[in-house]
């Protein structure tokens, strides 16, 4: 599919084939990712043996952490390759490189079953793997975001951004269903011995069928004509090359001297500085509140650098940190539901197959708030006041959550999804307003980076923190451990939103129609 040309839209068929090709690397590198935790009882007996539980919880997550730890490094890496060698380039290269690692890690040997085996080697190889895959998901969604919010029209931006977000899901529950097929289909010697290798193998074959579509996906215009201004600096061509400006101050065709453009020579005057951080700044189309906040840095001077992390780091620094305070209460909150709480409901003698169930049936309230969520920012919903209003909410639920999860079998299977409906609402309220942080030389490098501290380090983490949080508090509190945690985080995010609105006033603003 060739990139369309600015005055263009793509049509509902065009569209459709985008989302599915997008959304389904996203579906497959998130299902390669996603399938560690959910054959976590096996693996801990793979590569973690020993009889302390807090040990091997504690092993195991941090193995979990060291794939999100490094996604902020992976995110400058192929948002590099994004920034520079295009948005579809940093697409195919990310779900190879992840089904590199992933098929690796089904052929490692074991710490002391089955026929392999390699002592203290395997967790420390499998660590390393998971480093990998982490550097390669740290370039793929938030890539895949950028390149969504971009190519979408003014007013489908929040629904095309919730449909993306909820491939996620939608990996996570594959993952989840083969996890629970295996295990109930297979003896547990023979997923000790070759079972948890399954999903991991079955990472070549998406890789092959998610490169092979992303091939031929469209530029997004903002992002060619920004990479077509700034190669016209680069060769010498200055703002204001061959242009006079007159005592009025208007604009003179460079050849006959006659204002703006000349019909008679057919000689267009050369961008300005203005129509430049005009074209930068909005891309395809042109919207007046999108301007005055825009960097004029990145036109002239120092912030020229032809390097993204540079320029970002000189133009844009204060944005990527309150980006990184904006996302921390969602990133934590989504991690633990999806990623920790299955663990930790076992704990309260929750069989296997009904944690995973309660898994998946609260990512279906949660696609619903992402999709009410990005109806609403359609529709003109002021995205960081609603961010706002919603972590609040959902902070306050989260103590009956995690208190009662554990206390009643009703409960979990009513609030878990109940949470996620808000988590939902505020993962696309989280995501859209942050992809416009940027300019498009930047872009994806910026949001990659800032989604990827937020999600990478602080959900990452998370589940980790919360299991040394329990260890520290007396027993009648452990259930509380998370909620304190996103207590302190939803702190942290109102933060970030307040900096945010200050920092770039167009952010509070409805999304329809003003912003590029």
């Amino acid at each position: 599919m060739k990139s369309p040309d600015p005055e263009e839209r793509l049509s509902p068929q065009q569209w459709g084939q985008v989302i599915t090709i997008a959304g389904i690397g996203t579906v497959l590198e998130w299902f390669d990712f996603y399938t560690y935790t959910q054959l976590n009882a096996t693996l801990d007996r793979v590569f973690f043996p020993t009889d302390n539980e807090a040990i091997q919880a504690l092993a195991f997550w941090g193995v979990y952490a060291a794939g999100f730890v490094v996604r902020p490094i992976g995110a400058l890496i192929f948002g590099h390759i994004g920034d520079t060698a295009g948005r579809n380039r940093c697409l195919v290269v990310s779900i190879l490189f992840m089904a590199f690692s992933t098929v690796a890690i089904g052929v490692l040997p074991t710490y002391s079953t089955g026929v392999y085996r390699a002592g203290i080697a395997a967790p420390v190889l499998l660590a390393l793997l998971r480093i990998l895959q982490g550097l390669a998901l740290g370039g793929e969604h938030s890539s895949a975001m950028c390149y969504i919010s971009e190519l979408a029209d003014k007013g489908q931006r929040g629904r095309f951004t919730a449909v993306l977000q909820w491939c996620v899901n939608i990996g996570m529950i594959i993952a989840t269903l083969m996890a629970m097929m295996l295990q109930n289909t297979l003896s547990e010697d023979a997923m000790l011995n070759w079972g948890w290798r399954v999903p991991f193998l079955c990472a070549a074959a998406t890789a092959l069928l998610g490169a092979a579509l992303r091939r031929n996906m469209p530029e997004p215009h903002a992002f060619l004509e920004a990479a077509r201004l700034q190669k016209r600096l680069a060769s010498g061509g200055g703002v204001a090359a061959d242009a006079a400006e007159d005592g009025a101050g208007g604009q003179r065709c460079g050849a006959c001297q006659a204002p703006q453009s000349c019909g008679a020579c057919q000689v267009v005057r050369p961008p300005t500085a203005p129509d430049l951080l005009v074209q930068v700044a909005a891309g395809s189309e042109v919207q007046s509140d999108s301007l005055s906040d825009a960097p004029v840095e990145a036109v002239h001077g120092h912030a020229a650098a032809r390097t993204p992390i540079v320029r970002l780091m000189r133009t844009n620094l204060a944005g990527v940190g309150l980006h990184i305070c904006h996302m921390s209460w969602v990133s934590a909150a989504f991690y633990l539901t999806c990623s920790w709480l299955a663990k930790d409901l076992r704990t309260y003698g929750y069989p296997l197959k009904m944690t995973q169930g309660i898994l998946i049936v609260s990512l279906i309230p949660n696609a619903v708030g992402l999709f009410l969520g990005g109806l609403a920012l359609d529709r003109g919903l002021p995205a960081l006041y609603s961010n706002m209003a919603l972590v609040t909410a959902a902070t306050a639920l989260a103590f009956p959550v995690f208190y009662g999860v554990g206390r009643s079998l009703a409960a979990a299977w009513c609030l878990v999804p109940l949470f996620q409906l808000f988590v939902g609402a505020v993962q696309v309220h989280s995501l859209l307003p942050c992809t416009r942080i940027y300019e498009p030389l930047s872009r994806t490098t910026g949001f990659s980076f800032g989604y990827n501290c937020g999600y990478g380090i602080i959900g990452g983490l998370s589940p980790l923190l919360v299991a040394a949080i329990k260890t520290g508090l007396p027993g009648h509190v452990h259930p509380f451990a998370p909620a304190l945690w996103l207590l302190f985080l939803a702190g942290v995010s109102v933060l970030g939103d307040v900096g945010l609105r200050l920092y770039q006033p167009r952010l509070g603003k409805p999304f329809v129609g003003h912003i590029e």
